[in-house]
């Protein structure tokens, strides 16, 4: 199975550490006679250039030794990468793939779709009106346009699709346009999450809390976090509590994200190095 993803570029996502994420995943399958079924089961981390147009030149030389694909990460490139997969009979899954694309049987989305969880979220407090903003690396800008394309093919007026990066006349700009805009009430932020050490969030929302729109006016959502399951349970956040602005810019992120009933993320990941399935010298919390 090969692993797609930009983590030699991203700073962020190679946290995620997926050469151990994948060995502990097939480690895991193997062991259990359910999956294997008389297969063994490998996996090769493929690097996503960070730039779109070069995100899938390395794929076709994949064919040759993978039976399968997980990703690709930044959903520009979800139709190559799909049509590749389709041409091999391959399956290709993926969670960062928005929207319905044409040709692209053996295309699997192994979770809710987030435009679909978003959408449900915004229905059921009738808030209608969107504003989309994201970090301006192609990935989120990827992100982004496809987000308010999906909102608006369900009805949603998405009326702002912008970028901010980590200067602040950018956020301070991008928050302008919202503030002109006529009625929004949510800001979608397609950026990593300042929990995680998203930069670009961390300016955005301190430069809310300046503008004061973080008191009740708007609501802002990260979107990343509806990909995976953020710990939130009785989980101290270091990058809150040393910093007051942020704190109270906070009390007007919603964060909508995946449950995990079994334990969060950092104490199933504590259990299997506790279990010698991943590196000792891993820290639960860093991943």
């Amino acid at each position: 199975v090969g692993v797609m993803g930009p983590w030699t570029c991203d700073p962020i996502l190679a946290r995620a550490l997926p050469e151990a994420a994948s060995r502990l995943a097939v480690t895991r399958l193997n062991r259990d006679p359910t999956f294997t079924q008389g297969y063994w089961w490998d996996a090769v981390v493929l690097a996503e250039a960070c730039h779109t147009p070069q995100a899938v030149a390395g794929l076709p030389n994949a064919e040759r030794y993978v039976t399968g694909l997980v990703g690709p990460l930044n959903p520009a490139t979800c139709g190559a990468a799909g049509l590749l997969a389709a041409a091999w009979n391959k399956p290709l899954v993926s969670w960062s793939c928005l929207g319905d694309v044409e040709g692209l049987d053996t295309l699997v989305t192994p979770v809710a779709e987030p435009a679909g969880v978003l959408h449900a979220v915004l229905r059921f407090f009738r808030w209608a009106h969107v504003a989309v903003v994201s970090a301006p690396q192609d990935l989120w800008r990827e992100v982004g346009q496809g987000l308010a394309q999906d909102l608006r093919a369900r009805g949603l007026p998405v009326t702002v699709v912008t970028a901010a990066g980590s200067e602040e006349e950018e956020a301070r700009e991008a928050l302008r346009r919202v503030q002109r805009a006529d009625g929004v009430r949510v800001v979608v932020m397609c950026m990593h999450s300042v929990l995680l050490g998203g930069e670009e969030q961390r300016v955005l929302l301190e430069k809310a809390e300046d503008l004061g729109m973080t008191d009740g006016t708007y609501v802002f959502v990260p979107y990343d976090a509806l990909t995976f399951p953020l710990p939130y349970h009785r989980l101290p956040y270091p990058v809150l509590a040393a910093n007051p602005k942020l704190r109270l810019a906070y009390d007007a992120v919603l964060t909508i994200t995946i449950d995990s009933p079994h334990g969060s993320f950092h104490e199933l990941l504590q259990e299997a190095k506790e279990a010698y399935e991943i590196p000792a010298h891993i820290e639960p919390t860093q991943v």
